[in-house]
């Protein structure tokens, strides 16, 4: 019989699998931005979650996240150098034709995380309104600079 401690690792290393497939083969700059992705999706989740009232809401933890999102958004700009398209990064060429769209995407993320940050911060109601411009800031970008997986 597997006890309780095997198949609780079993399940945390089953997780990780797909971060690391994510990820193989990334290094350097191309790693970097991989990361720092990923660590805004994570913030995205913890923001999420409460807006869609599955985790309880927690204005302080929200604000939190959404000021990371904002403190990331600042670094997108100097993690996509010319030269570093191709697998394992899914990012487009387009990002280096049309840099000021892609840049102009970036600020306005950090500025629509800032805001919510704002939101939170002072307790207002229609917070999940900027959470929404966030996400559409995310959307937008993705749509136009992130290849399909």
């Amino acid at each position: 019989m597997v006890s309780r401690f095997t198949l609780l690792a079993s399940l945390i290393l089953l997780a990780s699998v797909p971060l690391a497939l994510a990820h193989k083969g990334a290094t350097g700059v191309v790693k970097e931005r991989m990361d720092l992705m990923k660590r805004q999706k994570d913030d995205m989740k913890v923001i999420g979650l409460m807006a869609k009232g599955r985790t309880p809401f927690d204005a302080g933890k929200a604000a939190e996240a959404a000021r990371d999102i904002e403190i990331t958004a600042k670094n997108i700009h100097e993690l996509f150098p010319e030269g570093t398209l191709g697998h394992p990064s899914e990012a487009k060429a387009a990002i280096w034709t049309k840099w000021d769209t892609f840049t102009d995407d970036a600020d306005a993320l950090g500025a629509s995380a800032k805001a919510l940050a704002a939101a939170l911060d002072n307790g207002a109601p229609d917070w999940k309104t900027d959470f929404q411009a966030v996400t559409d800031a995310c959307k937008t970008c993705h749509k136009s600079f992130r290849a399909k997986k």
